[in-house]
């Protein structure tokens, strides 16, 4: 059924993706290009009959030609029998940081993708090259471990786990893998673009060696992960997590902390918390600068809220950042809504933001920010359930993200 030809590679294929487990179904994301080709045909040799796979393919709708891109990406899972979905941007497109803003919405529809369906696994196809190219697009702006350790192999976007397993391996390698194989890629012109600073920081790397740029990210990431684990000390030591999705922490221990550490812990809040991803460090400064600052007031960051009070700083999910849009409950009885709350009710119910509907009475025990943000569950004969504020009718939303 899979490619007639093996898959050669010098590593051994079963450890690329051996942190896999039992996973049943993994989502790959592949744009068509010569690294994500590279990540399909070594997943699908690896995964046989023992692993579901789904292709994601997004369409930015940037370019006229994406989406024949994303058809052809199509034809080729199709030749490996391996099911393809093409996602689409159709928000309005932004006129300036193009690739980071075309990124993160990536990722969101991805993320979102996974999160209906049950999928906790996304593999993207990022290379040695591409680690050392971001190294030395930070090393230029900032000197933080956390930017110097790149990409990192493992990050949670939304709830869900993005992978990367080919992080250890250089682009000529996986181009040689697919010329064997006779299989063809698709190169976006973006990607020769010198408006772009990858474009231009690839270009200068072209005849450099870069392995002391990705050590700089090994040794950077080995830090960066020693100050991750200082701050979950800290956030199990001091966070309290409620059932409605929020959490506080103390005002004075959080300012108290030193600012590598208080950026770590404020990313950590926001992953908790928030839309579910990663954040930039100025926008962490930020926040951190009016927290110690004093006062009482509010702050968004990340698709969380920071509201001050006078002991504690109280963090829950901003209302207005989650997708409008209704989740159906599957066959299963279980869905993951806003890639939070793990939501029990009857197949066909409908799952929507709290803050969308009428007619609840106001909690004075939480804000009114978190009952917007908690879920509400549509049942078949229009009775709406919604477990944190009314009688459930056998309905369960549970809280699955934090540290405990």
């Amino acid at each position: 059924m899979l490619a007639a030809k093996p898959v050669p590679i010098t590593q051994d294929r079963d450890n690329l993706f051996a942190f896999l487990g039992d996973e049943r179904h993994v989502a790959l994301a592949v744009s068509g290009g010569s690294d994500s080709m590279a990540l399909l045909h070594l997943a699908a040799h690896w995964a046989k009959d023992r692993v579901k796979l789904t292709v994601l393919t997004v369409d930015h709708g940037l370019r006229p030609e994406a989406a024949a891109e994303a058809m052809q990406v199509a034809a080729w899972c199709a030749a490996l029998h391996v099911d393809h979905h093409t996602l689409r941007w159709l928000a309005g497109k932004p006129t300036s940081g193009v690739q980071a803003k075309a990124r993160q919405a990536r990722y969101d529809l991805m993320a979102e993708w996974c999160q209906r369906r049950g999928v906790s696994q996304l593999l993207t196809g990022h290379t040695l090259d591409d680690q050392a190219e971001t190294v030395a697009m930070r090393r230029a702006r900032t000197g933080t471990v956390e930017s110097l350790a790149g990409i990192w192999q493992t990050r949670d976007w939304g709830g869900i786990k993005i992978r990367r397993p080919l992080l250890s391996l250089r682009r000529h390698e996986l181009r040689s893998i697919l010329e064997q194989l006779g299989q063809s890629w698709i190169d976006d012109p973006s990607n020769a673009d010198p408006r772009y600073e990858r474009v231009r920081v690839r270009n200068s790397l072209a005849e450099v060696d870069v392995t002391p740029l990705a050590q700089i990210a090994t040794e950077a990431g080995l830090a960066a992960r020693d100050l991750e684990a200082a701050a979950t000390t800290w956030l199990e030591q001091h966070l309290a997590v409620f059932p409605e999705g929020y959490g506080t922490v103390p005002r004075a221990g959080i300012s108290a902390l030193g600012s590598a550490l208080q950026r770590r812990v404020l990313q950590q809040l926001v992953q908790c918390f928030g839309a579910g991803h990663r954040v930039g460090p100025g926008e962490l400064d930020h926040i951190a600068t009016w927290i110690n600052a004093g006062g009482i007031s509010r702050r968004t960051l990340g698709g969380a809220v920071f509201a001050s009070r006078r002991q504690v700083l109280l963090i829950g999910r901003e209302p207005g950042r989650i997708l409008p849009e209704t989740i159906v409950v599957p066959e299963s009885g279980e869905t993951l809504w806003d890639g939070r709350f793990l939501v029990q009710a009857p197949p066909g119910s409908r799952v929507v933001a709290t803050g969308q509907l009428k007619g609840f009475s106001r909690r004075n025990d939480i804000p009114s920010f978190v009952q917007a943000g908690l879920p509400s569950i549509v049942l078949g004969d229009g009775t709406i359930a919604s477990p944190h504020l009314t009688p459930a009718h056998g309905v369960i939303a549970k809280f699955m993200r934090c540290l405990r």
